[in-house]
């Protein structure tokens, strides 16, 4: 009997021990977090990137990156917006089947290293996001891009593709004709190249709408917005955006992205 009580009691604590590493490790488990680990944070500084909520956000330490090119804005409309106001910015977007949907907003002055990010469920279609790290950090639209981007299977290959918002802050935001792209480069390029195509089922590109137009802008200075406009396809659906450069320093780098067209 001596034993079977010796036997019961350490059953009992291992028993305890067990659930509480396990409820130890869950919090880790239970929710995506939406902050990008990769990014050198400000430790100790109230506008460092940081949890705020359902986001991170904030200014991050600079380090050199290898991209040398990416897109940093993808929108339809993006308003500009009062930072007196204490009213959130409502960003929009359509997807073309539920999927968690990434937001990500960066700095595109010089030396504003500033990242917001987010995940919203699937199903979520807008996002109010609050203005105080924008309004504390005296950051104007014109200096900030936005893109959404969810991840959908072409031909059992996973692809991210982009989702084109509209931006306001007391309204909803207006359709336009066309989408907006700003372009980030990591190093002075001498010509762009811009092509557009409709989607094969395994999502490389069908019929070209664009083929290789030049923006001929003349000067692309390194760590600048480009800036340019892509006319909204016909059709609803997935679409090809190549984006190809020459490199001041010599060579050529061409970046492959996908967008979904609502219609």
């Amino acid at each position: 009997m001596h034993y079977i009580k010796l036997f019961f009691n350490l059953f009992l604590v291992l028993s305890f021990l067990l659930l509480f590493q396990f409820g130890q490790l869950l919090p880790v488990y239970a929710a995506e977090s939406p902050c990008d680990p990769n990014l050198p944070r400000k430790s100790g500084d109230q506008f460092g990137y940081q949890p705020r909520g359902d986001r991170c956000e904030g200014i991050y330490i600079f380090k050199p990156s290898s991209l040398i090119l990416f897109i940093a804005s993808f929108t339809e409309s993006f308003e500009d917006y009062n930072l007196k106001s204490g009213e959130d910015l409502i960003v929009e977007w359509s997807v073309p089947k539920d999927q968690k949907v990434h937001l990500r907003a960066q700095g595109l002055k010089p030396r504003l290293y500033y990242r917001m990010d987010t995940v919203r469920n699937p199903g979520s279609t807008s996002y109010h996001w609050p203005i105080d790290i924008l309004r504390a950090l005296s950051i104007p639209r014109g200096d900030i891009g936005v893109v959404a981007w969810a991840r959908y299977s072409m031909d059992g290959v996973g692809q991210d593709v982009y989702l084109p918002l509209q931006i306001g802050q007391k309204q909803r935001a207006v359709q336009s004709g066309s989408y907006r792209v700003v372009l980030w480069p990591g190093n002075e390029l001498t010509e762009v190249f811009v092509s557009l195509a409709t989607v094969k089922a395994d999502g490389s590109p069908g019929n070209f709408i664009k083929d290789g137009e030049a923006l001929n802008y003349g000067y692309y200075p390194a760590e600048r917005g480009i800036e340019f406009e892509i006319p909204k396809p016909e059709k609803p659906g997935i679409y090809y955006l190549e984006i190809g450069a020459t490199l001041r320093s010599g060579g050529v780098v061409t970046i492959e992205n996908w967008f979904y067209h609502a219609g």
